[in-house]
């Protein structure tokens, strides 16, 4: 255990404590009654040593050895209360993500999450989980709830193909790929928009708290819906399955626009 002073317990206090409002921000979209993060580390564990002038180690608050850096930490702390809160079957809610892409009404993206507590008898049948099936499934279930705006659509996603995609692939730069991906679809649509990565960096943070590494992504063909028939004259379409596995929820998204 590293030497500290009572200021120095302090400083790391309120380091400990900011860590904490982060994540609580990100648990509450999803859980908005809780009241507490989980945090394996206690205060004192929120120091590191450093080497520095005149050449001798000092101790300095900072993220626990082991814990990676401050964005890695507040990810573990994210999904291990996610996790203590669906275990204790807390009500969850899916409105602050809702209220949040409203802000948004540029982008082309659409978006249909579904879970085993859903309502609608047919989401059920998703769960449970059953790898690409249950993908399949729930694209299945996005499309259903997309013909709902009263519009007659072909869809046969027994013809839909799929990939499965690595966490960094899924929320990839807009430039690294000559096809459309998710980041450019919600970036880039063929009018145009005023968002900036960090909007689409917010908007992620609320969808997929726990962050990447619970996810499971899987990317569609698009030749089996005429709902991409815009796309595929000019700018693009997109379709993905992604399954969160501390949540047990699904997100599909999918875009396709013309001018």
């Amino acid at each position: 255990m590293p030497e500290y002073s009572e200021q120095d317990l302090k400083h790391a206090t309120e380091l400990r404590e900011e860590i904490h409002g982060c994540a609580l921000a990100r648990v509450r979209a999803v859980y908005p009654d809780a009241g507490h993060v989980v945090d394996e580390y206690p205060p004192e564990a929120y120091f590191q040593k450093v080497w520095d002038y005149p050449g001798q180690w000092y101790t300095v608050a900072g993220t626990p050895p082991g814990s990676g850096g401050r964005k890695e930490l507040t990810e573990t702390i994210v999904r291990q209360t996610l996790e203590y809160y669906r275990e204790k079957g807390s009500v969850r809610s899916d409105s602050e993500f809702y209220r949040l892409i409203a802000e948004f009404p540029d982008t082309v993206c659409d978006y249909f999450l579904v879970g085993p507590d859903d309502q609608n008898a047919k989401a059920s049948d998703v769960f449970p989980y059953r790898g690409v099936d249950s993908h399949r499934l729930a694209l299945e279930f996005a499309f259903r709830e997309l013909s709902r705006d009263g519009k007659k659509r072909s869809c046969d996603t027994k013809k839909a193909r799929c990939r499965k995609l690595k966490s960094a692939a899924l929320f990839a730069p807009d430039g690294s790929d000559d096809r459309l991906n998710y980041r450019k679809a919600f970036l880039c649509p063929h009018n145009g928009n005023s968002y900036t990565d960090r909007d689409f960096d917010r908007v992620n943070a609320v969808l997929f708290p726990g962050g990447a590494g619970c996810l499971e992504a899987f990317r569609w063909t698009t030749d089996w819906s005429d709902y991409f028939d815009g796309g595929h004259e000019c700018w693009g379409a997109l379709c993905l399955t992604v399954y969160d596995r501390v949540l047990e929820r699904f997100v599909i998204i999918t875009a396709s626009a013309t001018d």
